[in-house]
């Protein structure tokens, strides 16, 4: 899940499914939701997550007045 940023704050969220093989590359002042596997079972899921490196806050988080539900 992904939104632009309208003065700090998400705005305009979109979702997209990735197949296995695919990596998302996620522009700079882009707000964006952890990455979590779909499906259940025993199948382990791998996630690969490049970060920036640096000082300071690397997260920000935005609770919303209300929930936000993204349907499939």
């Amino acid at each position: 899940v992904v939104a632009s940023d309208a003065e700090g704050a998400p705005e305009g969220l979109r979702a997209f499914l990735a197949r296995g093989d695919q990596g998302a590359n996620i522009a700079r002042n882009t707000w964006h939701g952890v990455l979590c596997p779909l499906g259940g079972g025993d199948e382990p899921r791998l996630f690969t997550v490049i970060d920036r490196i640096g000082t300071g806050a690397n997260l920000v988080e935005h609770r919303f007045d209300t929930p936000v539900e993204v349907k499939l």
